[in-house]
């Protein structure tokens, strides 16, 4: 009991874990362990499978990109010293120079506390997987986790709908300062969805063409799509799989909204949009650390992390708690609070996307944001009938986003 009492109290001095809840901390205490490193011995990061090795007592030097720090440890008169540093690359490593006493930390039992009480319940993770997510953890705790651009026209765009004094001037403004997407949206009115009798050749005259409301779902369409990149073959797919579900979670989201006259349509669009966010960070991380990335690897931690790391990124751009929770639970079947929310919405919005294409998804009758939202659950393999009047503005929308 003194040995876990004594690892408690390291984790709760320990910056990457003082932060855990108490029971956490225990739980991971119990599985940490002291251990003494004879002089002389190189050990290489990589070989650890995620694990985090602190420096109690003695004198190691960590080499890092070719770059050697000299550490030193005492214990009880000084703070351990992080042997792994921060995102360590494949030829990192530590060599004690005398006999010292290190504190191992199992990284994926670590990763089970993500962030902001984030837990990670009975998560079964192969070692490739514990490796990933015991790293993911660490950049989070770190603060060097790379995350999505905040996609500020898409926002300024979606703040216009609380803003009854604003007009085609404000929109245009906003769109032309933003080249790429003002790019993007003079080509798509010129497509042979909405192709007048002449080329449109500015954004004032792409607003009028496409209307007021067209024009600004379709711009944060637009915007968001930018963070949605990757640059081998097989990421690139991850990616516009992701990319094409929150597109059409998205579209069945506004209609939901709009059918059921609750909560805000516009709203409801982009959380079906921001719905799936989580995968782009961990797609992106993929990409730099595999010279040959996977799918099914890609696909597996996908359906583990993406909640977590979408809650990160949500977080991270500040655009509101109840986007949030579309982030946290959009993959939650059993999700059901007391009232409609954006987060039952694009559930039963995924819910409907997936069964439109076929794709494996739970009875209707097993998922409770259905009732939440007052919907009629479908018969297996049936639609959801309230929304049968709404099919133009879905297609409309499918459409506007090249579904």
């Amino acid at each position: 009991m003194q040995q876990t009492s004594d690892e408690i109290a390291l984790l709760a001095d320990l910056e990457l874990t003082r932060d855990l809840p108490d029971d956490a901390r225990e739980e991971l205490a119990a599985k940490c362990r002291f251990q003494e490193v004879g002089g002389k011995k190189r050990v290489k990061v990589a070989g650890l499978n995620g694990d985090r090795i602190f420096l109690v007592d003695g004198h190691a030097v960590r080499l890092s990109n070719g770059v050697a720090e000299r550490l030193q440890a005492f214990q009880g008169l000084s703070e351990p010293e992080d042997l792994c540093g921060d995102s360590p690359g494949a030829e990192d490593c530590f060599v004690t120079e005398s006999p010292c006493i290190v504190f191992r930390i199992p990284g994926a039992e670590l990763a089970r506390l993500l962030s902001d009480g984030v837990r990670v319940e009975d998560m079964e993770l192969d070692p490739k997987e514990g490796e990933f997510l015991a790293e993911i953890y660490h950049l989070v705790s770190n603060n060097t986790l790379v995350l999505p651009a905040r996609p500020e026209v898409a926002l300024k765009i979606q703040e216009m709908t609380n803003d009854p004094e604003a007009g085609i001037a404000d929109l245009t403004e906003i769109i032309q300062s933003d080249g790429t997407i003002a790019g993007a949206l003079l080509h798509a009115t010129n497509s042979p969805l909405f192709r007048a009798a002449k080329e449109i050749k500015s954004i004032r005259e792409a607003v009028v063409r496409l209307g007021f409301r067209n024009t600004r779902m379709l711009a944060v369409n637009l915007a968001l799509r930018q963070a949605f990149l990757a640059k081998h073959a097989v990421t690139k797919e991850a990616m516009e799989a992701v990319w094409t579900d929150s597109v059409l979670t998205s579209a069945f989201s506004y209609v939901i909204s709009d059918h059921l006259k609750i909560l805000d349509r516009d709203r409801a669009l982009l959380g079906g949009l921001v719905a799936g966010i989580g995968g782009v960070p961990i797609i992106q991380f993929i990409e730099l650390r595999e010279s040959e990335p996977k799918m099914t690897t890609i696909q597996s931690l996908l359906g583990k992390l993406c909640s977590i790391t979408g809650v990160l990124v949500i977080n991270y751009w500040g655009i509101g708690d109840d986007l949030v929770a579309v982030a946290e639970n959009f993959d939650n079947w059993s999700y059901e609070p007391d009232s409609p929310d954006y987060a039952s919405i694009a559930i039963v919005a995924r819910w409907a996307a997936l069964q439109s294409e076929g794709a494996a998804h739970p009875s209707a009758s097993e998922v409770p944001a259905f009732r939440v939202l007052g919907l009629t659950p479908p018969e297996p393999g049936e639609a959801i009938a309230e929304l049968e009047s709404s099919s133009k503005t879905l297609e409309s929308l499918k459409s506007m986003f090249n579904l």
